[in-house]
This record gives structure tokens, sequence and C-alpha cells, in this order.
């Protein structure tokens, strides 16, 4: 190592880049389409479910494991697990590091519709879908756009943990939800919203038997916290001796969920409120997650009072939470370049160059964007099941009660155990909606590797990461210098043995 290592300056430091990192574009546009189109409340119960059961117990053990190892993803893998487990670490933090690619991408659309805002492009009666269209076949617009967000990220890492990470968090969080919070009450007082917030808070319960219902929640838990990405296990490298694991996990769902509502308060009432009637909002909430925010609401903000002022508002905070998740997918790439010796301004100049050349394609094709996003969004679930897979090897019981609450403020019981064992069947059920509705999507098609949104895309880029990483298991664990710190000693050993 060629740097003292860094920690976060205050546990409120920490809390806010965790709920940066969690709070994301999949707050503002995928969630309210989630809740508009999966049954409103119903919806919400299954997802509130989703975050105890699932998103909690998984960023818990991210913490655990980058807390306990001090070491990126290659790294943490190698000695908590052994080191012919070295290319699990890999093909986690290269399937962040790949979302990392296009996500760069999309915090420049942002910032361009911000910007649309400021010098008033829209108004009353303007074609947005051919505003959107001229922007995203324009290449030169958006690779330019894609290399401000690249450096603003890169920037903003480069300063560090305390000057950059912690300090850019503590100014973006509180705006992003104040800017939520402006746009939500806003949405709220147009006549006609008390719809959209039925809709969204009162249940069909008899919904909650719709399997539908549950796995789209858990689907939105999973991508919406970030559990399971490595983000946390990053994040968690920097946390100070006494800083908590359990307490600090539950802020950062809850975090989470908070912009999810306000996300739906800002979207839900403003798009029943202006359409002619409850199917149209339904129909214009299947428009897709650019087509509901680049389209629908940049057509529909200009047509009421104050509504200028609130697109740039709402595509403020749109920017905001795009760039604080894709900060910590900037550290995860430059941590393991740091663990193998380099400086953090090399590592981070050589994960903002790749990042912004490797993020080209998405900036190109938005369909090569789309399957970009299917291929890595759906491989996160393949990432959780290998954090559980390394808990299962250390034991889960193990973590609970020589980790987790020897260092906690509250206590946790058992559950946490259940919920970590029981994710092989979680995943089984959740990645296997996801097949059948690839296959559903091309029946006679579904295994072409060419098709945008295929089960053959996904499986073989997948297979593809996994034989490159595999190949290089050994040359990877030796690339690391570091070593944790601290770790239990019988992994410790078994890691040891391995190597001979």
């Amino acid at each position: 190592m060629t740097e003292k290592r860094e920690e976060w300056g205050s546990r409120i430091g920490f809390i806010l880049a965790s709920i940066g990192m969690a709070v994301g574009t999949g707050n503002i546009w995928r969630f309210p389409r989630m809740v508009g189109t999966n049954d409103g409340g119903a919806f919400l119960v299954a997802y509130l479910i989703a975050n105890l059961v699932w998103s909690a117990p998984l960023i818990m053990l991210e913490l655990v494991i980058g807390k306990n190892t001090r070491l990126g993803t290659i790294g943490a893998f190698r000695d908590f697990m052994g080191r012919k487990f070295t290319w699990i670490g890999a093909w986690i933090g290269f399937t962040c590091v790949a979302i990392m690619f296009y996500y760069a991408v999309i915090l420049g659309w942002a910032l361009r519709y911000f910007v649309f805002a400021l010098s008033g492009t829209f108004k009353v009666g303007m074609d947005s879908e051919a505003l959107w269209n001229s922007f995203i076949n324009n290449p030169s617009q958006t690779i330019l756009f894609q290399f401000i967000a690249v450096l603003i990220g890169g920037y903003i890492v480069y300063r560090g943990v305390q000057g950059g990470l912690e300090a850019a968090n503590k100014i973006m969080i509180p705006a992003l939800f104040v800017s939520l919070l402006i746009a939500a009450i806003w949405a709220i007082m147009q006549p006609g919203s008390a719809l959209g917030l039925q809709y969204m808070f009162v249940p069909k319960w008899s919904s909650l038997g719709n399997p539908k219902v549950w796995l789209n929640a858990f689907a939105q838990s999973s991508w919406s916290t970030g559990a399971g990405w490595a983000l946390m296990l990053t994040y968690a490298n920097y946390m100070r001796e006494k800083d908590d694991i359990a307490v600090n996990s539950m802020m950062i769902v809850f975090g989470d969920a908070c912009g999810a509502m306000l996300g739906g308060l800002a979207v839900l009432p403003t798009v029943f409120a202006l359409s002619a009637t409850p199917q149209a909002a339904l129909d214009a909430l299947k428009a897709g997650n650019t087509g509901l925010t680049f389209i629908y609401l940049a057509k529909l903000f200009p047509t009421m009072p104050g509504g200028q002022i609130v697109a740039a508002v709402f595509f403020l905070a749109l920017s905001l939470a795009a760039l604080s998740s894709l900060l910590p997918m900037f550290e995860v790439g430059v941590k393991n370049f740091i663990d193998a010796g380099f400086d953090r301004k090399k590592a981070t100049l050589i994960v903002s160059i790749g990042g912004f050349i490797l993020g080209i394609p998405s900036a190109y094709s938005a369909t090569f964007l789309d399957n970009q996003d299917w291929v890595w969004g759906v491989g996160l679930l393949i990432s959780g099941l290998l954090f559980a897979i390394a808990a299962y090897r250390y034991g889960i019981e193990k973590i609970r009660t020589e980790i987790i609450n020897k260092s906690s403020d509250i206590y946790v019981g058992r559950w946490w155990t259940y919920c970590i064992a029981l994710f092989p069947v979680m995943f089984a059920i959740l990645f296997g909606w996801w097949v059948v509705q690839a296959i559903s999507w091309y029946p006679n098609n579904w295994w072409n590797p060419f098709e945008t949104f295929s089960v053959g895309t996904m499986v073989v880029q997948w297979v593809i990461s996994a034989i490159v990483w595999l190949a290089l298991n050994n040359w990877l664990a030796d690339w690391i210098k570091a070593k944790s710190p601290y770790i239990a000693v019988d992994v410790t050993k078994s890691a040891a043995k391995e190597a001979k």
C-alpha cells in the first residue's frame, strides 16, 4: 500500500454517502413505474418486506466483509473465502464497473435535461418525443455529456474519501431530498393529484396474492438499495473501528425507501393529475424509464403553473441521484487498483479513462445501453447470491454472533441468519422469473445472443466474464498487494493452505 488508510470523517458523512449510493435514478423513474403498474399500495407492502428480508441482510453482510477485510472486491473475497475464490471478487467488481460504463451516460442524459429546463426549452405544446430523439440520436451530444459526467465523478473520487466522497455527499444528499420534497409538494398541490395518492398508498389487499407484485418488489428493492453490488463493501473499507454495522445498514435501507417514496410522490400525482383518465396515467407509467421521464414528464411540467421551475428542480434531483450512485461505482474500481499498489491519483485516472472509453458504445447507441443494463442488472442478482455463498463458507451464524452483534448498538436476531440462508431459494425464484420473462419476449429466438433482452445475451456475457476471471485467479490473488489487517484465523489459514 502506498497510501495511509482513509476513513470517513464522521458517522453522518458515511451515512449520507451510503444513502447517496442507494438513492439513484431507480428511485425517481423506476420506483413510480413499479408502484403504478403493480397495484399501487400492495406493491409498497411487498417492497417494504423485500427491504427487510433481502436488502437489509445483504447490505449488512457487505459491511461485514468490507469492514473486516479493508479491501476492495478482489482482495476481500481472496481473504474472506480463500485464495481460490479470488475470481468471485473480480466477477462481482467487474459487474459493478460494467454498470458504471453506461450509468455515466444516464447521468449525462439527466444533466442535459437539467440544462434544457434552465434554458426554458420545455414549453407548452412542444414535441417532447422529437426533443428526446434529436438528443439521443446525436452522438456528439450524448458523448459530450457522458464525458462531463465522467469528469465530475472522476474529480470527486480523486479528491479522496473525506475531501471528495464525504464532502460531496454532505452537499448532494440534502440537496437531493430538498429537491424531491419541493417536486413532491408541487405535485400534491395539483388538482386531481389525490387519485395518484390514493393509488399509491391505498393497497388492494387481494393483489398481495399476485406473484408478479412480489417479484417486482424484490427486484426493485435489490436494484434500488444497491444490495449485492459491492458498493457497500467498498464504502465499508473506510468505516471507523467504532462504527456500527447493524444500525447503519438499517439507516441506509430506510433512507433509500424515503428517497423512493419522495420520488413516487413527485411523479405519480403529477401523472394522474395531468392525464385524461386513470387508464391514460397507467399507460404513461408503462412507457419505460426514459419514456416516462424524458418524454412524458418533460411534456407535462410546462402545462401547469410553476412547471418550468419544478422541471428544473426535478431534473436537478435526477442528476444528483445519478451522480451520488455513480461515485461508489467509480470507487469500486479505484479501490481495487489502490489495493494493487497504485496511488489514488493514478487509480482514478485509469478508471476514469477506461470508464469513458468503454462507455462510449452506450452513449452512441441506446439499444446497446439497454442490453448492458439488462445483462449486468440481472447479473447483480448473481452477485447477491455469491455474497450469500461467502457467508455460507465462513459460517452465517458465526458472522451474526461474532462480528455483527459484537460491534452493533442493536441486537440482530436469528432472522438475519434465516434470510441469508434462504438467499439461494429467493435467488432461484427471482432469477427464474426473469429468465421466463425473457423467453416469453423471444419465444422462438430466446437464446440469440444478439437480441437485446434475450437469455442468450446474458449467459454469453456472464460466461465470458467468469472464464476470464477464473483464468486470472492466481494472478489476481498476487496482484492485490494489500492484506487484510485482521480477519478470522480459520479463513486466513485456509487461504494460506490454498496458496501453497
